[in-house]
């Protein structure tokens, strides 16, 4: 394979990471509404017009990520599986054991509370549903797509790579989950993510974000009026049933953004940005600790709905990086590596 670039740290994909990481994390925000018993409606409107961007985009980093500094650097599988295990597979298992300890712990407060038994605890390693901290289930699709290694590197062909990108996206929308009761390993949604993985790497290797950046001051704004026209169409049409337009709309909308920040703030999110994977991992558990102990705790005030917003978004994202910048002075690089930290 050759690259158009050879470049392994791109600002534009950072300030990517960052914008995507801060999406996933307003995500997660649960702030209790007492007159409805559920989250506020605000909350869940923004929630809504950030849903076709966050994960696709997360996934779509992920790919061009694994392209710049595993596949354009000639890794073979082994060493690669090797790398992945020691990033991907013990974060997931220490996030595991982490999640059923403040289950016990907090099982009285949490919210999807459940007994916690010997049996539930071996399956809490290969299922999500129904289990502590389901976010769990993106280490579980990250170790999927990264054993389907030898598939990316095997692609020589420019039109093979087309004709793959083709057949994942029009699978992209078939629910599998219904060959099995369980959905074992999140292995039966893994048709949702793989083309955005795949043309992660494939636009990387034919160069195709540099077309976007000789023209990013056009396709922003015009992308992200194509993203609320298609979410619109979206909501009253269904036309993302059976294709992921608004996901694709939605990535070009934030790499064009991300390129055009380049431009005029080039350091954007550097405060945290270094640290996607800790506030991935361990942020949900500080909003948690916001949501269910203080927001509840001071009787779900509701003049302090939009202030505790942002507290809930500032600890979701700032505790992981200060706790990263703690472990990350711990000399035991395998204690750093459960956390997500080189």
């Amino acid at each position: 394979m050759e690259s158009k670039t050879t470049t392994d740290r791109i600002n534009w994909l950072a300030i990517l990471r960052g914008m995507t990481i801060m999406f996933v994390v307003m995500n997660h925000i649960q702030l209790l509404d007492t007159s409805t018993g559920e989250n506020h409606q605000f909350i869940e409107t923004i929630n809504y017009w950030l849903h076709y961007l966050r994960i696709p985009t997360f996934v779509f980093v992920s790919g061009t990520l694994l392209y710049y500094t595993r596949i354009n650097k000639g890794w073979n599988v082994p060493d690669l599986y090797k790398d992945k295990f020691t990033r991907i597979g013990l974060p997931l298992i220490f996030c595991t054991c982490l999640g059923t300890i403040m289950q016990i712990m907090f099982n009285g407060v949490v919210k999807t509370p459940h007994p916690v038994t010997l049996e539930s605890f071996f399956r809490s390693f290969v299922v999500i549903e129904g289990f502590p901290w389901p976010h769990r289930w993106y280490l579980m699709t990250l170790l999927t797509l990264m054993l389907l290694y030898p598939l990316y590197i095997s692609i020589k062909k420019r039109s093979l790579s087309y004709i793959l990108l083709v057949v994942l996206f029009l699978f992209q929308k078939t629910d599998l989950t219904g060959i099995s009761e369980t959905n074992w390993f999140h292995i039966f949604s893994i048709n949702r993510y793989i083309p955005f993985f795949v043309l992660g790497i494939v636009s990387c290797h034919y160069g195709w974000w540099t077309k976007i950046l000789e023209h990013t001051k056009i396709i922003a704004p015009a992308s992200w009026i194509l993203y609320v026209i298609m979410v619109f169409m979206d909501k009253f049409f269904q036309i993302n049933e059976f294709f992921p337009f608004c996901e694709l709309v939605g990535i070009l909308s934030m790499m064009s953004t991300a390129m055009l920040i380049d431009k005029f703030i080039p350091s954007l999110f550097h405060s945290f940005r270094n640290y996607i994977f800790p506030i991935y991992l361990f942020g949900i558990a500080f909003q948690a600790f916001i949501e269910l102990i203080v927001w509840r705790g001071l009787g779900c005030p509701e003049q302090l709905v939009i202030p505790f917003y942002f507290i809930n978004l500032g600890f979701g994202i700032y505790c992981p990086v200060l706790m990263g910048k703690i472990v990350e002075r711990i000399p035991v690089k395998f204690i750093r590596q459960c956390f997500g930290i080189k």
